[in-house]
């Protein structure tokens, strides 16, 4: 478990994880389904509806790694599917094709699904076609974060060369879509329609256009600033024997990195990160009760970055709950970028940004 989500395993070398709220959905889903296909049939459907979501973002996740781009995870939440890539697409034509490999994938499955359905004589089959075909026109529709916005973007920096106006021109949109699809939803509540749906889908579209803009202008401050620029290197290492008060005693070991690296099976292996904020919550009396191996956060669960990456490629690949970058060098822990270090250069940024 994992912030609410359940690993599902690892497919094509990415992790997938699903969170509970796809269950409240699944559930809301087969109840309407079963009035009309009946409890096998509705249960199949909302099962192959699920599939059908997570190949959309394999159909991402895919075509991505066709253009040097990892997939950190794929989850499965109320409102759909998200592939959390590890760096932007490096070109407009490699961020169009990624964009729009999602539904190609859905509008296939789709067509094959309501052809057979027809064939067959099949309602859930026919059923499952045209929700992927309704998936795919979705998200086409020319805003972020869907993916016909990651498709406008594209079209817009090929065209003008600077992807972060293309940027900020998706956003514009998707913020502008949203708010129309939430004004829709609420329209239809207010006549006794089922539109509650609509309005949460459309108020989420505006809330993360908003913030793809924020961070457009932000990521251009940043334009040009290396991850070596803030790297700390040397990063102190401690085994799996090594408590939390052991390593508040130690603390001039972290250095201004604020963080060890642990081995957490003794094997010379290092496995993942503890901050000096987790050190310091732990309540005094258990601090030397509490090993370093239960505080840590896997390596894969910290955004990742090589030395010569740009530090606002790494950005979207951030945990806020552990701002910290991993830093890696010839497939071995450099450094890290320290949460402190990280928070200053971002809020410099931000501050030119709003003039404050």
């Amino acid at each position: 478990m994992n912030n609410g989500s359940l690993s599902l395993g690892r497919y094509f070398g990415i992790p997938v994880r699903a969170h509970w709220s796809m269950a409240l959905v699944a559930v809301l889903f087969g109840v309407s389904l079963t009035s009309d296909l009946g409890v096998v049939a509705g249960g199949v459907v909302v099962v192959a509806f699920f599939i059908s979501i997570l190949a959309h973002e394999f159909g991402h996740a895919l075509v991505a790694r066709r253009y040097g781009v990892q997939t950190q995870s794929i989850d499965l939440w109320a409102l759909g599917g998200v592939a959390r890539l590890d760096r932007e697409p490096p070109t407009p034509r490699a961020d169009g094709f990624v964009a729009v490999a999602g539904p190609v994938v859905s509008l296939l499955i789709g067509v094959a699904a309501l052809g057979g359905g027809f064939l067959l004589d099949s309602r859930p089959l026919a059923f499952v076609g045209i929700v992927n075909l309704a998936l795919a026109l979705f998200n086409m529709l020319p805003g972020a974060p869907l993916d016909g916005g990651r498709v406008l973007r594209a079209i817009r920096w090929a065209r003008t060369g600077n992807k972060y106006r293309a940027q900020r021109e998706a956003g514009n949109a998707g913020r502008v879509l949203g708010w129309c699809m939430a004004i829709a939803g609420l329209a239809l509540m207010i006549n006794g329609q089922g539109g509650i749906f609509i309005a949460l889908t459309g108020i989420f579209i505006a809330a993360n256009a908003k913030a793809e803009i924020a961070s457009s202008y932000i990521s251009e401050r940043l334009d040009g600033v290396k991850v070596r620029d803030l790297t700390w290197f040397g990063v102190a290492h401690a085994g799996s024997d090594m408590d939390a008060d052991s390593m508040i005693w130690q603390r001039s070991r972290l250095g201004e990195a604020g963080a060890v690296a642990v081995d957490a099976n003794d094997d010379g292996h290092l496995d993942g990160l503890v901050l000096e904020d987790q050190l310091w919550a732990v309540p005094v009396e258990q601090r030397a009760l509490v090993m370093l191996n239960s505080l840590m956060v896997p390596f894969s669960q910290t955004a990742q970055a090589d030395l010569d990456d740009d530090l606002s490629s790494v950005l979207p690949r951030l945990n806020p709950l552990r701002p910290v970058v991993t830093v890696w060098h010839d497939g071995k822990l450099a450094g890290v970028i320290p949460p402190k270090a990280l928070k200053q250069r971002l809020g410099a940024a931000q501050a030119a940004v709003t003039g404050g």
